[in-house]
């Protein structure tokens, strides 16, 4: 059971992480709970997208020890269920689960891969740092948490920017909502295997 985290980030926000090694059927016979889940998982074909499905409940099982809570979406994608506020992120490999009761949040995880090197010029301004493969990545995954922590706004790539700041495997970026015109914060994660980014209010 690669379960890598459960971490309480403040009293009431949680975050989970998961590596994902087990497959399809594994994955019913860790949480037999989750058969409910079968209708949902039946809809995508790939493989890899049931286990990443499969993965994100047994994370919020994990955090909640309800093993009956469902995941619908809204009609903007964002994530739904009672009684919490989620927000989930899937990757090669990985899988991420942020919940609070009252604080909005929102979570990211990429893989570590070259491939968004040849993208950049897709989401990275040119006032924004560039120059290595772990700006590249934390960039791009601070702008998807920023993307979902203010879904409601539909915020584009170059309409969020970047403030300066010193590479670590760990810190927070200063980030300037350019269309509402405000500074919000993200917290940012990376290894050799992953770029994790997450918000809470």
């Amino acid at each position: 059971m690669p379960l890598i985290s459960i971490e309480k980030i403040e009293t009431d926000v949680t975050l989970g992480l998961w590596q994902i090694t087990e497959s399809v059927d594994e994955f019913f016979k860790l949480n037999p709970n989750l058969d409910f889940a079968y209708n949902s998982i039946s809809l995508y074909r790939s493989e890899a997208r049931k286990r990443e499905s499969l993965a994100i409940y047994t994370l919020l099982y994990k955090l909640t020890g309800n093993s009956k809570l469902q995941i619908e979406h809204n009609s903007n994608g964002k994530p739904i269920v009672d009684g919490l506020n989620v927000s989930i992120s899937h990757t090669k490999g990985y899988a991420a689960l942020i919940i609070s009761k009252t604080k909005n949040v929102a979570v990211d995880i990429e893989y570590v891969s070259s491939r968004i090197s040849k993208i950049v010029d897709k989401f990275i301004r040119k006032d924004e740092d560039a120059s290595c493969l772990e700006y590249q990545l934390i960039n791009w995954s601070t702008k998807e948490a920023v993307y979902k922590f203010y879904s409601e706004q539909n915020l584009q790539y170059f309409e969020m920017r970047l403030k300066p700041y010193d590479m670590r495997p760990y810190g927070i970026i200063e980030v300037e909502n350019l269309k509402k015109e405000f500074l919000t914060h993200v917290n940012y994660r990376i290894n050799k295997y992953y770029v994790l980014t997450y918000m809470n209010d």
